[in-house]
């Protein structure tokens, strides 16, 4: 059975480059077409600054708790109390974060969770059960889900601990409480996404100057994607060009980062385990950022109608969310007015935020 998107088609272009070695590529440029406006099947508004994204369920964190939410049946599931967290995520029956119950300091005190006692813990939302699942004095944060396989940034092998740390990458098996750290190498490890047996983070070794790798949008900031495969063991580089690859994003096969080739104006690109294929998706003078995937749709933050910041310069705040289908080879904006941020995508939401002081409100609309 053939399926329907509800979704405008516009112009872009995408490049398709093939990897050898460690980033070399070739690329075709191609013309596609326009279409009509995107009409959500349905929409949802969800109090929260930040949230993750699972399928059905949206956990959103607000006022001191993470809140679970069913987005099909428009109902809350569960309220988790939290201290000062530093990353959740949430997958299936489970939600993981990190956070500060544990340090005596505050974090204000402390200028950054490089030097605070951040610690795993798990919530079990069909048990009601929650657990702790570190106890190192040092930082574990950021933590990533998928099934019974968790992985976080944790800086317990740097003496100095001061931000940005020399971050490593531990995998931790829900069902045999084996840890196991995936990483090695000095520079920093950051960002990771776990999916379908896959981890790929920002990989900081080429980054020579402690100082520079604090910058997420630095074109001489050199990251790279690396990938781990949990059923062997094997770590390999995805995107080790000579500039700025971070923040990705791993959906079955499929990879999504964005890059800072000599500007700081993103660009998005998305690679197949399966073939070695990459491909770039957007190649705007304007930024498009913080992409995220989910099968063969790929959304992200887009600059092209005006800035992601709402109060800062005399340019248009309008920032936009778009989403490409990449079998189709067509792009979408699926936001509306005002500058929208950071977003997130299952088999039918896509969530964003907007980009304000005052408004903790996350959008999710339904796209299939």
């Amino acid at each position: 059975m053939s399926k329907r998107y509800p979704m405008a088609i516009s112009a872009f272009l995408v490049l398709l480059l093939s990897m050898t070695g460690c980033g070399s590529t070739t690329s075709k440029p191609g013309d596609l077409a326009k279409g009509d406006s995107f009409q959500p099947l349905e929409k949802r508004e969800i109090s929260g600054w930040q949230g993750s994204l699972d399928g059905d369920r949206l956990v959103t964190r607000d006022k001191g708790e993470l809140t679970v939410t069913d987005l099909l049946a428009n109902k809350q599931l569960a309220s988790i109390p939290v201290q000062d967290d530093a990353g959740f995520d949430i997958s299936g029956n489970f939600v993981v974060w990190s956070d500060l119950r544990n340090e005596k300091t505050p974090l204000g005190d402390l200028g950054s969770y490089d030097a605070a006692n951040a610690d795993i813990f798990l919530y079990n939302l069909s048990t009601r059960e929650e657990r702790q699942l570190t106890t190192d004095p040092s930082a574990q944060i950021n933590p990533k889900i998928w099934g019974n396989y968790i992985v976080w940034m944790d800086n317990a092998t740097d003496a100095i601990k001061e931000y940005p740390s020399h971050w490593q990458l531990v995998l931790y098996n829900i069902d045999t409480g084996e840890q196991k750290t995936i990483t090695s190498e000095s520079g920093g490890h950051t960002n990771p996404d776990i999916d379908a047996g896959n981890v790929v983070w920002e990989n900081g070794h080429r980054v020579t100057k402690r100082v520079l790798r604090a910058g997420e949008n630095v074109p001489e900031n050199n990251t790279d994607i690396y990938l781990y495969r949990i059923e062997t063991g094997e770590t390999t580089p995805i995107a080790a060009e000579d500039y700025k690859e971070g923040r990705p994003q791993v959906s079955g096969s499929l990879v999504t980062w964005e890059v800072f080739n000599g500007s700081y104006a993103g660009d998005v690109f998305v690679h197949d385990i399966g073939t070695g294929k990459t491909t770039q998706v957007t190649h705007l003078d304007a930024a498009q950022r913080t992409p995220v995937i989910n099968g063969h749709f790929v959304a992200w933050m887009d600059e092209r109608n005006g800035s992601s910041t709402h109060d800062v310069g005399s340019e248009s705040h309008n920032s936009d969310i778009y989403l490409a289908d990449l079998d189709m080879g067509t792009e979408t904006v699926v936001s509306g007015e005002g500058p929208q941020i950071n977003p997130l995508i299952s088999d039918h939401w896509i969530v964003f935020g907007k980009s304000s002081d005052v408004e903790a409100v996350l959008t999710a609309v339904r796209y299939r």
